[in-house]
């Protein structure tokens, strides 16, 4: 069961499987209408809210995590890959898969960037990779929710799903030539994006469709994975 803090990331497991909400605790005047709107809507659903009234000073120490605004939520499941595939004539968009990113700050991140420019779902990879936690959750600010997620234990063949369905894989790495910008603006993209230390690795370099890089126009070489992510998703929707 996760604590979920982040009220936007609460109020999305309502919209999409409110039966995974089993208490909401609020407390008046921290973050009240955010917080506010989590609890009617917890109440439509006959979900517990409890109001802690309680000044948080005069609360016991090491009570404070139990004590703050959060909701108790049944983790998140990903889908199986052919839930991600395109289907019938609605084959256009972009995709995600992640190789090995192990940053939760991060990941969650991604599921933002994810859920704001409309990625239609992303691939995890199910070794060296963060799980889906509390952290990721709440960074998401409800990006898990929205935007549906597979993991796969092998990428490079989960790849070969996606390229047969007219999906191009596009891996990102600083040596590629390719900017990504010059990409052609008439195929559905699936970005690929590497762990945070060593990048994409050698065999799943080898099996992308495309290798691209974001050229840096002053002095420093490289970007954090998440912001490599906006980047990118940035670039690619502007086509």
């Amino acid at each position: 069961m996760l604590r979920l803090k982040n009220p936007h990331a609460v109020l999305a497991a309502l919209q999409k499987r409110p039966g995974a909400v089993k208490s909401v605790e609020v407390q008046p005047g921290r973050g009240a209408d955010a917080w506010q709107e989590v609890a009617d809507l917890a109440s439509s659903h006959g979900i517990a809210v409890s109001v802690q009234r309680t000044p948080p000073r005069r609360r016991p120490r090491g009570t404070e995590r139990g004590s703050s605004n959060s909701a108790l939520v049944e983790p998140p499941s990903p889908v199986p890959l052919q839930n991600l595939l395109p289907s019938g004539t609605d084959n256009h968009g972009l995709w995600l898969a992640l190789d090995q990113v192990q940053d939760p700050q991060n990941l969650g991140a991604i599921f933002r960037l994810a859920g704001f420019f409309g990625v239609r779902g992303i691939l995890l990879t199910k070794d060296r990779s963060a799980p889906v936690n509390e952290t990721v959750c709440d960074v998401a600010a409800g990006g898990v929710e929205h935007v549906p997620w597979s993991v796969a234990g092998n990428l490079v063949q989960s790849f070969k799903s996606l390229q047969e369905a007219g999906v191009w894989i596009l891996g990102t790495c600083e040596r590629a030539t390719t900017d990504i910008r010059d990409l052609a603006g008439d195929r559905s993209w699936m970005l690929v994006l590497g762990n945070e230390g060593d990048g994409l690795r050698r065999l799943t370099r080898e099996r992308c469709d495309e290798l691209c890089a974001i050229q840096p126009a002053g002095p420093v070489p490289s970007l954090n994975v998440a912001t490599a992510a906006a980047a990118c998703l940035t670039a690619l929707s502007r086509r």
